[in-house]
């Protein structure tokens, strides 16, 4: 993980915890990636999926 995804991460764990909606987020907690390199992954598009 290169340390701007790092960082990005960190700060969208610290605006969620202060309020921000997790739908607002760059980046996926989850995939530790950002958001758009896993929009379509199906643990998104299907939340009752396990992967």
């Amino acid at each position: 993980m290169d340390t701007a995804l790092a960082a990005a991460i960190e700060e969208d764990d610290r605006r969620e915890d202060a309020g921000m909606h997790p739908d607002d987020r760059r980046t996926c907690w989850t995939h530790q990636c950002w958001a758009e390199d896993c929009a379509d992954r199906r643990m998104h598009t299907d939340p009752l999926a396990l992967s």
